[in-house]
Formats: structure tokens, sequence, C-alpha cells
């Protein structure tokens, strides 16, 4: 039998078609495959947003704005950019909560060829000065928290959201006010800087993820071919299936601008599907139950745990949530039995992605039966122009079905490291492969996202996957969050761990909870340390367990029982 999926996939790839590649051969001698009908530039991908014109696209605490309107302003603040100096190419930073100010900047830096250097809004003053300072910043456009610190910083323009305690600080409005609310012509090429994008530090220094105009563009365009296919193959098999695009597509924007779901697959993709945003300033199970009713929202995208928190709230099933359609999740895999309940209890169906900063979230796409049949698995590699292989640690192709660190080539991948050829030596070949540092394998085509390659815990010899701990863990119905993670120990090399937060009003020990797993994980897999928190588990600024400060923790509680 023909593969249904590769046949749609030809089609919609085929010359002529919206989503026709080519073979491209860039300045290395590294031959990539490139979208034919394709805006060169954001600039030009923005105007796609135009063509929704007067309808609602951005929705934030009873402010609304329609897409012409964001447009406008966005191009206002691109303006005032110019005038203030900026010329293409030039890095101009963001760091604030999710708000609209943040969306008009965001727009308006890429409408007119500078660089856009999101910054980590959970950081201090001093992380931000060393963002600034590392990608050499000519303006700053923040909000009054991010910006108390920062005060005596000469060579960096300030332009405020809501803040000015003196000259050296701008506010926003009078910073866009009068300026022409139409781009001006500017010459931007497909091959031209964009953004740069913060890893999460979790250890050392943050990395800045440089990427091109094209490698934004080709995950937009990347995940609306996924979407046509796999709609199209999904009414083959079922004609009564849900599509998942429409013609009033509402997302729950819930997580921080400055990561790559956020801004790619939140902001830009909305733009490409005329999807109306509804944005948290910051996240509340109760308040967006309340949004998805209110505003008929169709989509979230944000990591599991949020979509977890959604089926676990005790008011859920006082709200009206037939609206929705997609349950998103990325930055971590989902438990299947997670998987499973969320498929059983919303309308809404689960879906799964797998990316990074590096690949602008360009990897695996999973939904719909597929993600339901496989719920351990990361999804299909997205097409047309993405690779993935599994290599070992000299970059050689492992064996069918083995295990090893997934290694990504993308029209979407990142040009490289901000200002550190050693990194970006470290983990790009010769031949434009990207090694992402995540272990994993494929069956059949599926990737399995394993773990972190450092997080793979090595106790006597043995190689524990945590994310197959954790996920036996929760299939005890008593368990609300489990983080799983090794720590050092000088006879085995490392002894495995497990912080668990249990549902309200239950009550569990150790013993208990190495009882339930006895029959369910080897012994070596069954974590020795196990500690209850009263309160959820610390997390990243992507949403992700802070498993560095949870093995810190871990360690001294440790050493204090030997």
């Amino acid at each position: 039998m023909k593969d249904i999926y590769s046949e749609v996939l030809a089609a919609h790839t085929a010359p002529g078609q919206l989503f026709e590649t080519k073979d491209v051969i860039n300045d290395k001698g590294v031959t990539y495959k490139e979208y034919v009908h394709f805006p060169d530039s954001l600039r030009g991908f923005l105007d796609f947003g135009l063509l929704h014109g007067d309808k609602d696209w951005l929705v934030y605490e009873g402010e609304r704005f329609t897409y012409k309107e964001v447009f406008e302003k966005s191009a206002q603040l691109g303006n005032a950019l110019i005038d203030a100096g900026i010329e293409k190419g030039d890095r101009v930073a963001i760091c604030m909560q999710n708000n609209p100010e943040y969306v008009f900047a965001y727009l308006g830096i890429l409408g007119i060829g500078a660089v856009c250097v999101p910054l980590n809004s959970w950081w201090v003053p001093s992380e931000v000065i060393y963002g600034l300072e590392h990608s050499d910043a000519k303006l700053l456009i923040a909000d009054e928290r991010r910006l108390k610190g920062l005060e005596s910083l000469p060579k960096v323009k300030k332009i405020s959201t809501t803040y000015a305690p003196d000259d050296s600080f701008i506010l926003f409005n009078d910073f866009i006010n009068g300026h022409d609310s139409s781009f001006p012509e500017i010459n931007i090429e497909r091959n031209d800087n964009a953004t740069i994008y913060y890893t999460s530090g979790s250890t050392g220094r943050p990395k800045g993820v440089l990427s091109s105009q094209k490698g934004v563009i080709a995950t937009m365009f990347s995940w609306g071919c996924y979407s046509a296919v796999t709609g199209e193959v999904a009414k083959m098999n079922d004609p009564d299936a849900t599509p998942v695009v429409g013609p009033d597509l509402a997302i729950l924007h819930c997580v921080p601008l400055f990561h790559v779901t956020g801004s790619h697959a939140g902001l830009l993709m909305s733009i490409l599907a005329g999807r109306k945003i509804v944005m948290m300033r910051k996240w509340d199970a109760g308040h967006a139950l309340k949004l998805i009713e209110d505003e008929k929202i169709s989509d979230i995208t944000g990591v599991p745990t949020q979509t977890w928190e959604l089926l676990n709230h005790p008011d859920r099933l006082n709200y009206d949530l037939s609206s929705l359609k997609t349950l998103g999740g990325g930055g971590g895999p989902r438990p299947a039995e997670h998987v499973k309940l969320l498929d059983e209890e919303f309308e809404g169906r689960p879906g799964i992605g797998y990316g990074l900063s590096e690949t602008n979230a360009c990897g695996t796409l999973g939904n719909g039966d597929e993600y339901i049949n496989n719920p351990s698995s990361a999804g299909r590699v997205v097409p047309p122009v993405t690779e993935i292989r599994i290599i070992d640690d000299e970059w050689n192709d492992v064996e069918e079905g083995g295990l090893g660190e997934i290694a990504i080539k993308s029209m979407a991948n990142m040009v490289c490291y901000w200002k550190n050829p050693e990194a970006t030596k470290e983990c790009i070949n010769d031949d434009g492969w990207f090694k992402t540092g995540d272990l994993g394998k494929f069956d059949g085509p599926f990737l399995y996202i394993i773990d972190r390659v450092k997080d793979m815990v090595i106790r006597g010899g043995e190689n524990i996957a945590c994310p197959e701990v954790e996920g036996v863990i929760y299939e005890h119905s008593d368990i609300l969050e489990a983080c799983v993670f090794g720590i050092p120990d000088e006879r085995l090399g490392e002894i495995l761990c497990a912080s668990i937060v249990l549902r309200d009003n239950k009550v569990m020990t150790s013993e208990d909870l190495k009882l339930f797993l006895a029959d369910k994980l080897a012994a070596f897999k069954i974590p020795l340390q196990i500690y209850f928190s009263d309160s959820i588990l610390p997390r990243l600024a992507s949403g992700k367990f802070d498993k560095p400060l949870l093995r810190k923790e871990f360690s001294s509680k440790f050493e204090k029982t030997l």
C-alpha cells in the first residue's frame, strides 16, 4: 500500500504549488532545500497580514486591535527607529512581559530590516546588561520592571512603555507619535540577519542564536505545509474529521514572546493563518478557561504542563470549551497517559511539536490520530525543507531504530551563535547539520525524544532515560507533577532522584511510590531519593522544569543525610 502522506505531500510540493522547493548551494558549498514561492524578507511576510485588514488580531486585557491597526502601530515604531538612527542590520532589543507594545516593537524592528533581540524578561538587570552588551544593541524597548537597574546604562537608548524617571528614557507612545503608519521601502534580502534569541542559559552564559530572514520564514511555510498535508490526509481517512484550519481561528497566547514558541508559533504563524491572538500577560489556568469561553479560542500552544493544568482545574466543567480544536504542546514530551486523558476530556485534540531556538522551532509535529496512537513520540519531521538524522559522537548515522543524538538540517536553521565561533563549530558540521544535544530515535516516521544528552542519568554504567521514569510515575492517579533527574554519587557515578507534587489532599510516602513502581520499572530505574513538594516545581522561563536548580537543591539535601 502506498503511503498516503507521501502522496499528498508530493502533490503540495509539486512545481507551481505554494510549497514547491528547489536545491540551493550556499556560500559554504552546502546544498539546502529552499522554497520557490516565498517572500524574500519578513517585511514581505508581514504583507500577508494586510489581507486580513479589519479583522480582530490582537486582544489583550480589554484592548482590541485589528490587523490594520497592529501594522500601522508597528510601522510607526519602525519609522521612529529610523529617525533615532537605527539602520538595517542594527540590533534592537526588547525586554518586557507580553503586551501589545511588544508586538508593535517586534514587527516594527523586523519591518525595517533591523535585527530583533528578544531578551528574557525573567532576567535580573545584570543579565539584561549582558544581553545588551553581547548583542551590541543600540536601543532597548522595555517595561518598568525590566528598566529598573538600567538607569546608568549610557550606550543604549531606552524606550519605556510606562517608566521615565529621567531624560535618558523615552515613553513608547511619545517615541512613535507623529510617524508615518506605512513601512518605508528598504531592500531586505533572504540572507540578511533577522533575530538573535538567547538560549535559556541553564549552564554558563546564554548563547545568542542568530537567524536569517529566510530561516524565520521557512518555519512558517513548513508548518503551513504540514497543516495542509495532514488536514487533507485526515479528511481522506475520515470525511467527518474536524479541520484544524478555518475562518474563525483564535489562539490563546500563553507563553513568553522572547521564546520562539511565543513569537513563531503564536505570533508570526497567526499572520499566515489569519488567526486572532488572545494574549495573556501571565499564565493562570482559571483565567485561561474564561478566555477560551469568551473569545471562542480554537488553539492553545504552550508547554505541556499548561494544558494539563487546564484539564485538572476544579472549575473546568463550568466553562464552554467546545471551540477548542488543538491543544498544542512543546518544550518537552507529554506522558502518554496525559495525551490519552486530554483527548478523552476535551473536544479539541492534543498535539505536540519539537524544535529549538537554533532551528527557529522547526523540527517535528504530531497531531490527530497519529499523535494519539503514538503518544510518546514528537511526531513526524516537518516537511519539506527539514531533514533529521540520528547520529553517534562522530556524526555517523546509527543503525535504523537506534538511539543517538538528533541532528537537524534545514533552511530554518540558525546562521551561527552570535560572536561565538567555537560553540558554532562544535554543533554545526561542514555539511550544515546542527547537533541538537537531544537524545532520540526513530520508529517508522515518528521521532522519539528520549532525553537531553547531558541529562541522561548513568547509574553504575546503566543508562536511564528520565522521561521514561516520569511517564510511569504519572500513571499513579495521585501524582500532579513529576520531575526526574540525577545527582552525583561517589559509588555509582549518579543516582536517580524525583521531585513530586501530589494532587490536593493526597498523601504518599517515598516507600509508597517505590512500591507502585516496583513492578513497572527495573530496580535501577526507580528513584533512590524522592521529595514531595508542597508547591509547584520550579521552571525555567521556557516553562520547562528547572532541572539544574532541582539538582542543586537535591544535592544539598542528600549531603545532609550522609
